[in-house]
C-alpha cells in the first residue's frame, strides 16, 4: 500500500508540475533566464565590489557589460542579416535556375516529366504542412511570448546581482536537507550554471570562427553569418547541428556551379563538428552537466514541447540542475542516477557535497 501511494504520489507531483510549466511558461523563462545570467556575471560584481566600490554599482557594471554585449552582437548580426536580404533576388533566381536543372536531369534519367514532378513536389509540401505544421507551431509557440518579455531581464539581472546576500541567507535560514544545507544546493547549482553557460559562449565563438573560416576558404557568400548561426544552433543538442550542417550545403548547391563546393562545406562542418565533440567541448565545457543521451533527448523534446525553441535551448541546463538536486538528496537518488552517466550506483556511499558547512565546526 505504501508503494501505491508513493507511486500515485509521485505521478500527480510530475503532472502537476508539467501543468504549472506550462500555463506559466512565460514567468518561469524570465525568472531562469534572469537566474543563469546573474551566477553568469556574478563574479564580475564580486570584483568590482573588491575594488572598494558599493554593492549596487558592482550589479550596475555587471549588467550594463551584458547588456553592450548583447547589443553589439545583434548589431553585427543584423549588418550580416541586411546583406543577406540584399542578396535574397539573386539568392531565389539563382534557386529557380538550380531547380529547373534539376528538373531537366530528372526528366532525362528517370523519365519523369516536369509537371508531374511538380505535382509530386506539391503533394509532398501540402502533406509536410498538414502534418508537421501543427509541431512547429508548438515548437515556436513559446518563442515569441518569450522575446516579447525580454525587457524585464536587466533589471531582474540587476536586482538578483543586488540583493545576492539576502538571498544567500534566505536560503541558509530556509533550512537543511538531510544530507546538507540547502544554501549548498544552491552553491552547486550556481557553479554548474556558471560553468555551463561560460563553456557555451566559449564553444559558440570557436564554432563560429572555425566555420567562417572553411567558408570564407570556399569563398561561399554569407560566411561570417553562416559559420556563427551554426555556431549559435549548436547549443540545441542533435537538432541545431543537423539544421546548422544543411544551411551551407544548400547555399554553396544554388550559388556555386560545381557540386565541389557543397562537399566542401559538408566538409568544413564534419570536421569542426568532430573537433567540437571530441576536443572543444569535453576540454571547454567537461562533465558540467553529466547527462546521459537518453536523458538529454527526453528534455530536449519534452521542454520544446512545453516552451518551444527556447525550451530547447534551456533543457539541458535545467536537466543538470535537476540531477544535482536529486543527488544531494538521499530520497531522489536514484533519479539522478537515471539522469547521469554513472556507471556504477555506490549504495553504501553518500554524495557528500563539497561546500564547506556552517554548522561543521561546532561543538
Amino acid at each position: 500500500m505504501d508503494g501505491l501511494q508513493r507511486y500515485v504520489l509521485t505521478l500527480l507531483a510530475i503532472c502537476l508540475s508539467v501543468v504549472a510549466l506550462y500555463f506559466g511558461k512565460n514567468l518561469i523563462i524570465l525568472g531562469i533566464i534572469s537566474g543563469l545570467l546573474a551566477f553568469l556575471l556574478l563574479p564580475l560584481a564580486r570584483n568590482v565590489e573588491k575594488v572598494g566600490l558599493p554593492r549596487w554599482l558592482g550589479a550596475l557594471t555587471a549588467t550594463l557589460v551584458m547588456l553592450i554585449t548583447v547589443i553589439g552582437v545583434f548589431f553585427l548580426l543584423g549588418w550580416q542579416l541586411t546583406r543577406f536580404g540584399d542578396d535574397l533576388p539573386a539568392l531565389e533566381a539563382a534557386f529557380a535556375e538550380k531547380g529547373k536543372a534539376l528538373q531537366s536531369y530528372i526528366e532525362d534519367m528517370a523519365h519523369i516529366s516536369q509537371r508531374d514532378q511538380l505535382k509530386w513536389f506539391n503533394a509532398r509540401v501540402a502533406d509536410l504542412a498538414s502534418s508537421g505544421g501543427k509541431m512547429m507551431m508548438q515548437l515556436f509557440s513559446g518563442t515569441g511570448a518569450v522575446l516579447s518579455s525580454i525587457v524585464p531581464i536587466p533589471i531582474l539581472v540587476f536586482l538578483l546581482l543586488l540583493l545576492k546576500d539576502k538571498f544567500r541567507t534566505f536560503f541558509k535560514q530556509l533550512g537543511a536537507t538531510r544530507d546538507g544545507l540547502l544554501l549548498d544546493i544552491m552553491l552547486r547549482v550556481s557553479q554548474l550554471s556558471r560553468k555551463y553557460i561560460r563553456g557555451v559562449l566559449l564553444v559558440i565563438v570557436i564554432l563560429g570562427v572555425l566555420n567562417s573560416i572553411g567558408f570564407l576558404l570556399l569563398d561561399l557568400k554569407f560566411a561570417i553569418l553562416l559559420g556563427f548561426a551554426i555556431g549559435f544552433l549548436n547549443v540545441i543538442p542533435y537538432v541545431g547541428v543537423l539544421i546548422g550542417s544543411i544551411i551551407p550545403i544548400v547555399i554553396a548547391l544554388v550559388t556555386k556551379d560545381s557540386i565541389m563546393y557543397a562537399v566542401g562545406a559538408a566538409a568544413v562542418c564534419l570536421v569542426t563538428q568532430f573537433l567540437e565533440n571530441n576536443f572543444i567541448t569535453p576540454k571547454i565545457v567537461g562533465s558540467s552537466v553529466s547527462i546521459n543521451p537518453l536523458a538529454s533527448i527526453g528534455a530536449l523534446l519534452g521542454f520544446g514541447m512545453l516552451w518551444g525553441v527556447v525550451g530547447m535551448v534551456l533543457a539541458i541546463p535545467i536537466t543538470g540542475m535537476l540531477k544535482i538536486v536529486c543527488d544531494s538528496i538521499p530520497s531522489l537518488k536514484p533519479y539522478g542516477y537515471i539522469l547521469g552517466e554513472d556507471i556504477e550506483f555506490p549504495e553504501e556511499q553518500r554524495i557528500r557535497v563539497p561546500f564547506i558547512s556552517p554548522r561543521k565546526g561546532k561543538k
